[in-house]
């Protein structure tokens, strides 16, 4: 009988879900979040292209010259819109299948403090930076890669210019399903804000602020 008792207790101990560690759950946020991040970041840069000046300079050219050079200019700037377009429309697609979508990360994730606008008590109001292992992003839509700082180039990954690449810091939370973090680009940064989600079971971006 006592045996029993020892074998059910061993069941039901191995049964209930042990508790995630901090960096556990930090990984589980950014997991959940990234797809949201990416997307944010594809559409942002369809407004970071802009048209080139039109062409206005009398002393070169003739009028009749200047209007076929500004309609060629046109013609130009919206295929390539056309292209982009049809790129990132591509690209959300993928975002939207398991794993078909690279995103690279920083192996780092940098230290953060709480925003001075926030009146939430997160866990922790500052973290320290700390090294990330790829496991940590097995369950994440995206398939990331971490890259070290001496194989990034000029915001880009050395090699792959056209792998986007983020600087992502530590993550704030709060228990009652908050979080927060920051997402560093080359020229910029924006906070993002998230919340979980009890009907879906996982972390949501609730809103991005770029500064």
């Amino acid at each position: 009988m006592r045996y029993i008792f020892l074998l059910i207790s061993l069941m039901l101990f191995s049964c209930t879900e042990k508790e995630k560690t901090y960096e556990e759950l930090e990984a589980e946020v950014l997991c959940d979040v990234l797809p949201g991040i990416a997307k944010y970041e594809l559409n942002q840069s369809q407004n970071n292209f802009l048209p080139p000046p039109l062409e206005t300079d009398s002393l070169k050219f003739s009028k009749e010259e200047i209007q076929q050079l500004n309609k060629k200019r046109d013609e130009d700037w919206m295929t390539f819109k056309l292209e982009l377009n049809q790129s990132i429309e591509i690209a959300i697609k993928n975002i939207d299948q398991f794993k078909k979508y690279k995103y690279a990360v920083i192996d780092t994730l940098l230290s953060v403090n709480k925003p001075i606008s926030e009146y939430l008590k997160y866990e922790f109001d500052s973290l320290p930076a700390r090294k990330l292992n790829v496991k940590e992003f097995e369950k994440s839509n995206v398939d990331v890669v971490l890259v070290s700082y001496k194989n990034t180039f000029e915001g880009g990954v050395r090699n792959d210019e056209h792998l986007p690449l983020s600087g992502l810091s530590r993550v704030l939370i709060h228990k009652n399903g908050k979080a927060y973090f920051q997402c560093n680009k080359m020229y910029y940064h924006y906070n993002v804000f998230c919340n979980f989600s009890q009907k879906q079971k996982k972390w949501k971006i609730e809103k991005i602020i770029k500064e």
